[in-house]
């Protein structure tokens, strides 16, 4: 006990890290807990087709400030981060050496070049094109989990339940394809069908103890997307600076920026970013290492929209434009704010810590910071400049908190109680 915060991470019927055994099903299909399962080439390519789907929604968002667009914007990012974290959570739980595994990752990279070109035009146009790209990729990922249950018999019902829900959801996708482009009727077919693929998992989250993800292969991948989030954001700045000419008046603002993304990147990386799924492998608990992955939705919605926000604020000069454009600064950080807390709570929540710390009450009053931002009438050195100020503020008093060190040694030991598990399951001679 360090300060009144516990040292051992909570689990079931009292017991702490050393009491909790982590073995793994005879014959399971994917990586034993404790076991190393690197990121693959063709997973990092997978990826890094979300450069040019972040990039193309972010242009999307840029092209019109309405709410209306806002909207239709949150709805294809929603889609888009749902079939990365498809892809992910699949490799994590199963495995990413098997050939099904390549083929149907190649076919579901195909699938997502199809949704990136579909993304920026006019969807009276692309609609359908939109749909039918994005329904074939769930139908992609049913027929993997149908597969996985073939080959995982211990997580039968988990991979039964998962391809069920791909494969209504994909033909709903197919079916808005016949809908009016655009329309209020594709639109919302879309966002039922974008609810019954995410409520899936939480509703059967007791099936999934079988099959639970690799406890840092997935951390990986989903830090791999924030970085290529924030890549956007400094795509989107550098794009904005193009058409000025260079000079300091220009220059300073796209500093800012860049300074208050470096910012976001150490909150984001200082954070103990693994407990949750650690706890699931221990405790079971489940529905913290959901909230821990689903948290990261807004968050990455919120940096790409933020990205959006900084670059067509040093890319116009007028009042009007900039006034347009800053509420998806200050609201989007203040969203990547709230997240973050949300994120950290989250993961005190697992560790048995109760209250305050002093990294989440930072992350709380940079989120209500952040929001009062959007009263003033500000210019684009000015919010820039409160932005970069509140964001590297914050990641000095995180990164200089004695709790999240803490967190951090907890984390380090859960990995290495799961391994030295992992290790004394094996048989001798391995």
């Amino acid at each position: 006990m360090t300060h009144g915060q516990p040292d051992d991470l909570s689990l079931q019927n009292g017991q702490n890290v050393s009491d909790q055994a982590t073995a793994q099903p005879d014959g399971s299909l994917g990586t034993p807990a404790g076991a190393e399962q690197k990121v693959s080439w063709l997973e990092l390519f997978f990826d890094l087709i979300f450069v040019v789907a972040f990039d193309q929604l972010a242009k999307r968002l840029g092209d019109s400030v309405s709410l209306e667009n806002v909207g239709v914007f949150a709805l294809m990012f929603t889609a888009v981060w749902w079939s990365w974290s498809g892809n992910s959570t699949f490799a994590a739980r199963y495995g990413n050496e098997s050939r099904v595994y390549r083929w149907g990752t190649v076919a579901q990279l195909v699938s997502m070049a199809m949704i990136a070109l579909a993304e920026r035009g006019d969807l009276e146009e692309t609609g359908g094109f939109f749909a039918v790209a994005f329904g074939l990729n769930r139908l992609i990922h049913a027929a993997l989990h149908l597969w996985a249950d073939r080959q995982s018999p211990e997580a039968l019902a988990y991979s039964r339940a998962v391809a069920a829900a791909a494969g209504v959801t994909g033909a709903l996708w197919l079916g808005s394809a016949l809908l009016p482009g655009g329309g209020r009727a594709q639109l919302t077919l879309w966002g039922l069908a974008l609810a019954l693929d995410i409520l899936a998992p939480i509703l059967i989250r007791q099936k999934g103890l079988q099959a639970l993800p690799h406890e840092a292969h997935l951390p990986e991948r989903v830090g791999l997307l924030q970085i290529i989030a924030l890549g956007t954001v400094i795509t989107e700045i550098v794009s904005g600076g193009r058409g000025q000419r260079l000079s300091a008046a220009t220059l300073l603002p796209a500093f800012l920026s860049i300074l208050t993304t470096v910012a976001l990147w150490r909150l984001y990386f200082d954070q103990a970013r693994s407990l949750p799924l650690l706890a699931a492998h221990l405790a079971g608990r489940v529905g913290s290492m959901l909230a821990w992955l689903y948290g990261h939705l807004p968050f990455t919605l919120s940096v790409v929209m933020l990205g959006v926000g900084l670059g067509h604020g040093i890319s116009s000069g007028k009042a009007s434009e900039i006034d347009r454009f800053q509420p998806f600064v200050v609201w989007s950080l203040a969203g990547a704010f709230a997240t973050l807390a949300f994120l950290r709570w989250n993961s005190r929540r697992v560790a048995g810590q109760r209250g305050l710390d002093r990294s989440l009450v930072t992350l709380l009053a940079a989120a209500l910071g952040a929001a009062l931002l959007s009263r003033p009438d500000l210019d684009t050195r000015q919010l820039h400049g409160a932005a970069a100020l509140l964001t590297v503020t914050a990641a000095v008093l995180v990164a200089t908190d004695p709790a999240t060190r803490r967190l951090g040694q907890l984390e380090q030991r859960v990995s290495e109680v799961i391994e030295e598990r992992a290790e004394a399951l094996q048989p001798e001679g391995t």
